[in-house]
């Protein structure tokens, strides 16, 4: 399977394991704030399901690490800080998306985060060398 395709169906399993998640803590009382009567049958099924799926999400965890043949000690233990706070993995603190418009993965995301510093700080360092040689005059760059 393509790691893409992968990517995205981890995703999909992780947000329907979250959503089932906050349905088994809140859908009774968003039901009767609605009008409905709680269903035991219903609520006893739900969380039956949460227990499962509390049991599912380390393996997607473990497999979103393995996805990763040159992840660093550093990067992990930034992504274990993430998770610890109540984060999904497939989210990223910098809000950045890929090209579909879906979030970006938190290591694929802290990466490009870096690259775009290192450049930033190169570009800099290339403005500061250029306005402080000899040679440069303050008119080089009028069109006059």
């Amino acid at each position: 399977m393509d790691i893409v395709k992968q990517f995205s169906v981890l995703e999909d399993i992780y947000r329907l394991l979250d959503y089932a998640d906050w349905l088994a803590d809140n859908g009774a009382l968003h039901f009767q704030k609605s009008g409905y009567p709680a269903r035991l049958e219903r609520d006893n099924v739900l969380w039956e399901l949460k227990f499962k799926l509390k049991h599912m999400k380390p393996h997607i965890v473990d497999t979103y690490f393995l996805s990763f043949k040159d992840i660093t000690e550093e990067e992990k233990r930034d992504l274990q800080e993430w998770v610890a706070d109540g984060n999904s993995i497939f989210d990223n603190p910098y809000c950045y998306s890929d090209e579909s418009g879906r979030p970006m993965d938190f290591i694929n995301a802290c990466r490009f985060n870096t690259e775009l510093y290192e450049e930033y700080m190169k570009s800099a360092n290339l403005v500061q060398d250029t306005s402080q040689s000899d040679d440069w005059d303050w008119d080089d760059d009028l069109p006059f």
